[in-house]
């Protein structure tokens, strides 16, 4: 559906059009008792908004994921693209093309101290930021470990160790093969340390960026996903398998659903995720949508790291970008919906999704009453604010184009049909094709 931006003039009201995409947030007073819908967030908040801007209208329509990107190129083409929006996408190509408002002037120094300097500088272009930082990291994956304590318990191994210190590969190693046992007698293991998938890439991307590894250079004009450090993070995680049995085999044929699966039944003693993910037990559990032998709580870990390197993190921030306004004074009632979108009030309820937020204090305020999620989500925040980094390359870098090749590099190294250098010299000739027809 077309949307046209309306000029506000002399006794008329401004109007505010915006976009979000899928976002099942329960707003204030909400049945506890019933799932949030997609609109329920967007329209209260439209709604809170017009009551406390009696001049203003405010219109919002849900975008679907898969379709955002075609609506957007669709409304930029003709110039009737939305006020603001908040979506799966974001390119830096707008602000070459002017059709972006920095946020600089609308941040007080309040913000820029509460904002996680991440949640800004992913979306910064020669010294200014175009994004209203809202939310702080998805489900977790890439960027933690979860450990299921009694199993760590039986090993004998402190878990709150790895918790509060982190874990070194060789350390990390070590534990793993405690952790992997035959539960049946019959000589053969059956429970593992942990599993992996193939196509469950955020996770393995972890270990190899751990090892040093780099997507490209600077510039993002050459891939070089095929560095020895590449490798040897890679054949690291085969080894995991083949050497020392700490890894279920089949890897090659495992998406990340196989890998959440065998965590959340016992088969492996750690898993990957975030608070979402935790929330995501307690659901499912009901739910019995997996196997499940009990309800549980594990605890957040940092990935392991190399000895003498820091530990990685996969640190995705997501806000509301406002396409440029000629018109000053619906700007400034624009980005005054922007800032009430993402003030410490409203951004806090991202806790009904437990998801993080961008600002720090408001992190500081979630799960009051509730000691073992709120120390979860101390430790994912620690974690990210520490050690995050973009994996894919800049909003702009076609890794969607890219990640097939990727997932094949990684199918052929697990099954053995290439060792890990062949497999990312095949990753690396197809991504820098890529990149040579792009330019």
């Amino acid at each position: 559906m077309a949307l046209f931006v309306f000029v506000s003039f002399a006794g008329a009201k401004t109007t505010i059009t915006w976009w979000i995409n899928p976002w099942r947030i329960a707003p204030p007073g909400f049945p506890e008792d019933q799932a949030p819908g997609s609109e329920d967030f967007p329209k209260w908040i439209s709604e809170e908004f017009m009551r406390l801007h009696p001049d203003v209208e405010v219109k919002y329509v849900v975008v679907g994921n898969t379709e955002y990107s075609q609506k957007m190129a669709a409304s930029i083409a003709t110039r009737t693209q939305p006020d603001l929006f908040k979506g799966p996408i974001w390119d830096s190509r707008w602000v070459e093309a002017g059709l972006l408002e920095p946020i600089d002037d609308y941040l007080t120094e309040e913000d820029w101290e509460d904002f996680y300097e991440i949640a800004l500088s992913d979306y910064e272009v020669n010294g200014k930021h175009y994004v209203f930082p809202w939310s702080f990291g998805t489900n977790g994956m890439g960027t933690s470990m979860l450990l299921y304590t009694p199993d760590f318990e039986k090993a004998g191994v402190d878990w709150k160790d790895i918790v509060e210190n982190g874990w070194t590969m060789k350390e990390f190693l070590e534990v793993a093969e405690k952790l992997t046992w035959d539960t049946d007698g019959d000589g053969e293991n059956d429970h593992y340390a942990i599993s992996f998938g193939a196509k469950d890439i955020h996770n393995i991307m972890n270990f190899i960026y751990a090892h040093g590894a780099k997507l490209s250079n600077e510039d993002e004009t050459e891939v070089y996903m095929n560095s020895p450090e590449a490798a040897e993070g890679l054949q690291f995680l085969v080894d995991l398998v083949d050497e020392y049995g700490v890894v279920p085999k089949g890897v090659e044929g495992m998406g990340v659903y196989d890998v959440i699966g065998n965590f959340h039944a016992h088969r492996t003693s750690i898993g990957f995720g975030g608070p979402y993910e935790i929330g995501r037990i307690t659901r499912y559990f009901k739910s019995q949508k997996w196997e499940f032998s009990e309800l549980f709580e594990p605890v957040l870990a940092p990935f392991p790291h190399v000895e003498g390197k820091d530990p990685v993190a996969y640190a995705s921030t997501g806000g509301f970008v406002i396409f440029k306004q000629p018109d000053k004074e619906k700007r400034d009632m624009v980005m005054e919906f922007a800032r009430f979108l993402t003030n410490k009030e409203n951004m806090a309820l991202l806790e009904s999704l437990n998801y993080l937020t961008s600002r720090k204090s408001v992190n500081a305020m979630l799960y009051e009453g509730d000691e073992y999620m709120k120390e979860q989500v101390d430790t994912f925040g620690n974690i990210m604010g520490d050690y995050g980094m973009e994996f894919f390359g800049s909003q702009s870098f076609p890794w969607t184009e890219m990640e097939k090749y990727f997932t094949a590099s990684l199918e052929a190294a697990f099954a053995g049909t290439k060792t890990p250098q062949e497999a990312l010299d095949y990753f690396n000739v197809e991504a820098n094709k890529i990149l040579k027809k792009r330019k």
